[in-house]
């Protein structure tokens, strides 16, 4: 069955900002006297909102204060680096061109997760761009999802989710909506793979479209 809407993860599933995204984290660490981090590092704590990251990297007494440290840092570095993954494009404008809605749904900062849609000119093909702040929760809490949803005006029957990484997996789980992992971002197929039986993970966006359109 076509799916109504498409919702789609951001970093590591439409786009590749971790260049900038390791700079910036980098930068605040060194600033509060944490040693710095290592590139795989910081890939692999990324998949929450910031202050996750935090906390997986420094720990939950300083993390606060880090993110408030890391947000005008990360916004002079946000474009530095920054592309589009293999397909983006492609995989939104056939959609678009099937009559499917899509928009994203992240747990980066709403106001940076516009920015960047915007300067890559992903954005024409979105409804919206929805991400943390924007609401009082985040993913996989099944109440954002469902605002997401609400604002697309869909069912979780008729709407797939798209992502990288286990967040992704559980924000489809809770949801009880079908899902659509790519091993693009911050997880290998193993490690997708143990999430479960017969989990769909596929190695970039254009090897998932053929199961989007009918």
């Amino acid at each position: 069955m076509t799916p109504r809407a498409i919702l789609f993860d951001l970093d590591g599933t439409l786009i590749d900002q971790f260049q900038a995204i390791h700079r910036a984290f980098s930068l605040t660490m060194e600033k509060m006297g944490f040693p710095r981090p290592s590139f795989e590092t910081v890939k692999k704590a990324v998949g929450g909102a910031s202050i996750s990251t935090m906390t997986k990297l420094i720990g939950p007494e300083r993390a606060d204060e880090a993110v408030n440290i890391l947000r005008p840092i990360f916004e002079e570095e946000m474009l530095n680096g920054l592309v589009m993954l293999p397909g983006a494009k492609e995989i939104l404008l056939e959609l678009k061109k099937c009559g499917i809605k899509t928009a994203v749904l992240t747990n980066k900062y709403g106001p940076h997760a516009r920015e960047v849609c915007q300067h890559l000119g992903l954005d024409e093909f979105l409804e919206f761009t929805l991400g943390a702040n924007d609401t009082e929760w985040k993913k996989p809490n099944p109440k954002l999802t469902q605002f997401a949803l609400d604002k697309i005006k869909s069912t979780a029957e008729d709407t797939i989710y798209i992502g990288d990484s286990p967040y992704d997996y559980q924000t489809a789980q809770n949801a009880s909506m079908d899902y659509f992992l790519a091993t693009t971002g911050t997880h290998s197929e193993e490690e997708l793979s143990s999430l479960g039986d017969n989990i769909k993970i596929y190695p970039n966006l254009l090897s998932i479209l053929p199961h989007l359109i009918a």
